[in-house]
């Protein structure tokens, strides 16, 4: 084990630690004003910046600057809501929009593949979704470098142990596939790179993407519901789900194509509270 793992993952249950009991309004934005400060000022921005310039042309400096702090802002609060995960997901903080959506799935007694982005909280929507509409939905996600801080993340994402997570690895593809087939539901984010998946059009531009949620779809025949937890202020979320996409007798790429185009119209309503750290794209030679 690296020793940089050790004291990467000992700053972190540290940070939590502290945070944990600290009120939530407080740990978030404690958390947000830290991010916000330090995160600009960090490498990683430069990827930020070079890819709100592609999507965004028509935007100047300014608009950029701005809403690269509103990024670090909202991904500071993420990062400090996540000892707090329970008590937010089962509180007045959080207004469903379409919540007929999401009934529509727990009352079928059939799985579903919510899909969706890193936006807003998106760590907030499994346990939401579990504690106060008692529908479970289990996550899958790309483990983070440091196995110690994997553990951790993971234990607090998984409610009680009600929720799972599932990396995108084949074991993981196989624990997913024998979720659904247990008839519960999962949920991925599809706005990350994927090497092996396929070239689809994301804001205009080449990306490598992921099929694995509309294969899974096909193969079992279940519906995938795009989702997103939007920051309304602070620690005040919505929760929306979008109209399920059509997947029978559709083509991969077209059914790809869908999900992107609600992914960019949900970013272009919340650019801030996107994650623009990712390394969507090839960057430019």
């Amino acid at each position: 084990m690296k020793t940089s793992y050790r004291i990467q993952y000992g700053i972190l249950k540290g940070a939590l630690w502290i945070l944990g009991r600290m009120p939530v309004d407080a740990a978030s934005a404690t958390g947000g004003a830290i991010f916000k400060t330090i995160g600009p000022h960090m490498g990683i921005s430069k990827t930020a910046r070079r890819n709100m310039a592609m999507c965004y042309p028509q935007w100047d400096a300014a608009r950029i600057e701005a809403t690269l702090r509103g990024m670090w802002d909202n991904l500071g609060r993420v990062v400090a809501e996540y000892p707090h995960m329970a008590a937010i997901a089962q509180s007045h903080r959080i207004t469903f929009r379409n919540a007929e959506r999401f009934e529509a799935v727990r009352d079928s007694h059939a799985p579903a593949i919510f899909i969706g982005g890193h936006m807003g909280n998106w760590e907030l929507m499994p346990p939401a979704l579990l504690l106060v509409l008692n529908l479970p939905m289990h996550s899958v996600y790309r483990a983070p470098n440091n196995p110690l801080v994997d553990k951790l993340l993971v234990r607090l994402r998984s409610a009680g142990g009600r929720l799972r997570s599932f990396g995108k690895n084949r074991k993981g593809l196989a624990q997913t596939l024998r979720a659904l087939q247990d008839g519960e539901s999962v949920g991925m984010l599809i706005d990350q790179k994927m090497n092996t998946g396929v070239e689809a059009l994301f804001f205009g531009h080449p990306a490598m993407t992921s099929t694995a949620f509309v294969e899974l779809a096909r193969k079992l025949n279940c519906p995938v519901v795009p989702g997103r937890m939007i920051r309304t202020h602070g620690c005040n979320f919505e929760f929306d789900a979008d109209i399920p996409l059509q997947i029978e007798g559709r083509d991969t790429m077209d059914v790809i194509a869908d999900a992107h185009a609600v992914l960019e119209r949900w970013i272009d309503e919340h650019p801030e509270q996107w994650l623009w750290l990712h390394r969507r794209w090839k960057r430019p030679n």
